[in-house]
């Protein structure tokens, strides 16, 4: 578990206020399509951020709903009155590396099914990475996945097997198609990756150029 020391609830508010614009300019309303190696297999999976998961990723309690705390951190109005059990250690936990969430889909990452020993059972799976020792939870959904946890801890002991990402793309959550590369790991090429017909075709021609 990355080093955690205790901040004052003035302070937590500028940590998820900070945090709530880079989670809209970098995540929200965006879908990713993560292209991890699992033993010889080449395997996808996509997952999408929404305004009202990010209450859920700050583990913070709040009298707010989840759209009314996203849009008090973006409209710098979330107010100490607003946050409930602050001093709860989860919280602090989560603090330590909600700086570093917008970022995790943006650089070298790994992703593996959740062990389920008894504390992770709310998460399917993690994508996390441990320079910032930061793991994302996702559970499953009908279309796309989405976000329910965030992890202050190294992603290789939640999850097996431990794959490693290869490529990651994005698109906004109404685009037909995914636009954009936003990691590719070292030695891959778009087209030289195994993707199955179904998810190459859910590429926009010009990633392969």
């Amino acid at each position: 578990m990355a080093k955690c020391k205790n901040v004052d609830i003035k302070t937590a508010i500028k940590i998820v206020t900070d945090a709530a614009k880079q989670y809209d300019e970098r995540l929200n309303d965006r879908n990713f399509m993560v292209v991890y190696q699992e033993g010889s297999e080449t395997k996808t999976v996509q997952f999408g951020f929404r305004d009202m998961n990010f209450l859920h990723l700050t583990g913070i309690e709040t009298t707010l709903k989840a759209k009314q705390f996203y849009r008090a951190c973006l409209d710098h109005k979330l107010a100490e009155r607003d946050i409930i059990n602050f001093t709860k250690g989860k919280i602090q936990q989560k603090l330590a590396v909600l700086p570093f969430l917008s970022d995790v889909l943006y650089n070298n990452c790994m992703i593996g099914y959740s062990i389920n020993n008894g504390v992770y059972l709310k998460a399917d799976y993690f994508v996390g990475n441990t320079k910032a020792v930061l793991s994302v939870g996702f559970r499953f959904g009908k279309t796309v996945d989405y976000p329910v946890t965030l992890y202050n801890g190294d992603v290789r002991k939640m999850i097996s097997p431990v794959c490693k990402v290869l490529a990651i793309f994005s698109k906004a959550y109404n685009e037909g198609k995914y636009n954009e590369c936003t990691y590719l790991s070292k030695g891959q090429q778009i087209d030289k990756l195994r993707l199955d017909k179904e998810s190459k075709g859910l590429l926009e021609e010009t990633l392969f150029s």
